[in-house]
């Protein structure tokens, strides 16, 4: 069972608590920490938890195995590093850092400690994109060709303040759903080699924001959100024998060329809790961990070209 510390008590990392505590047998929530103390201690007495007075508190707590970091985003470099130092393998929520200097300096960190990195892009673990990740691998849809992805909802319209930052997301929803599928697509093409993004101020700032990627393979993307309306999402993948849409968390709908278009039923993933489970399974060597380390870096590379593009009105680079 790893032992783990969960810092920041906000709307994800009470997701995690949902996830997580008393649903799995790997990973055991045994400290909180929160800026607001009451949450702490409320969060605590209703989970079975520790409380600590802060980060550096649980750095010292030789009982704590790893750390989720449910922090702001330019906390995240610092915080792996301290925690790289201290022995903690660590998990942090995306995007793992705000450039990929930053996200590099994480890496070399946590390399040279030999700790364990886990990062918060739990969509490679969802069962409609674990299926789908099988089909292209074994070449069922051909040469992926072009995908698209959009998760939009109102969940952050609101006093989420720091979230609306533009040093913490300079592209609004881009940063913080839309790179969900930056890095799915990464997980599912390879490579992005080119961006071209905006962000546009219709209700609040930022609310509305796209990209289009180019990939090392030849093939295309596009990935979009808006902060200010219903629940909506959508993830396709089309390719030279055939398309499948997530249509679901629980249902694929596929259609190859030349025949019509079936639905397939899948056993329903809480692909937070997978992740962690993945986490820990990658900590104790039962298993590859779904993510290396220089694909950690290549997203936040791909979010540094987004950024440079919504204020150049081009399309950039990823270097």
């Amino acid at each position: 069972m790893l032992n783990v510390a969960l810092i920041g008590l906000g709307w994800w990392g009470q997701t995690h608590i949902r996830a997580l505590h008393e649903k799995s047998d790997k990973i055991n929530i045994d400290t909180v920490v929160d800026l607001n103390s009451d949450l702490s201690e409320k969060t605590a007495s209703g989970i079975g938890a520790r409380t600590a007075p802060s980060f550096e508190a649980v750095l010292a707590d030789d009982t704590i195995d790893a750390i989720i970091l449910v922090t702001p985003h330019d906390q995240h470099t610092d915080q792996i590093v301290a925690g790289a130092s201290a022995g903690k393998h660590i998990f942090t929520e995306k995007p793992f850092a705000l450039s990929k200097v930053e996200a590099e300096r994480a890496v070399a960190a946590a390399e040279a400690a030999g700790i364990q990195l886990g990062l918060g892009h739990n969509q490679r673990y969802g069962a409609p994109q674990t299926v789908i990740k099988q089909m292209i691998d074994a070449g069922e849809l051909g040469e992926v060709m072009h995908m698209e992805g959009n998760t939009s909802h109102d969940t952050l319209s609101g006093s989420h303040a720091w979230r609306h930052d533009p040093a913490q997301a300079p592209g609004g929803g881009l940063w913080h759903m839309g790179s969900h599928y930056l890095d799915l697509f990464q997980h599912y093409a390879g490579p992005i080699t080119e961006v071209y993004a905006q962000a546009l101020d219709v209700i609040i700032p930022r609310d509305t924001a796209s990209a289009l990627l180019t990939f090392e393979s030849g093939a295309s993307a596009y990935i979009g959100n808006v902060m200010v309306t219903r629940d909506n999402r959508m993830g396709n993948v089309l390719g030279s024998r055939g398309w499948a849409k997530m249509t679901s968390p629980a249902t694929i709908e596929i259609a190859m060329r030349g025949g019509d278009p079936k639905t397939m039923q899948l056993d329903l993933i809480d692909p937070v809790r997978a992740n962690m489970e993945g986490f820990a399974d990658a900590i104790a060597g039962r298993a590859a961990y779904r993510f290396t380390n220089q694909q950690m870096i290549h997203d936040v590379a791909v979010l540094d070209a987004m950024g440079l593009s919504i204020k150049s009105g081009k399309r950039e680079p990823v270097v």
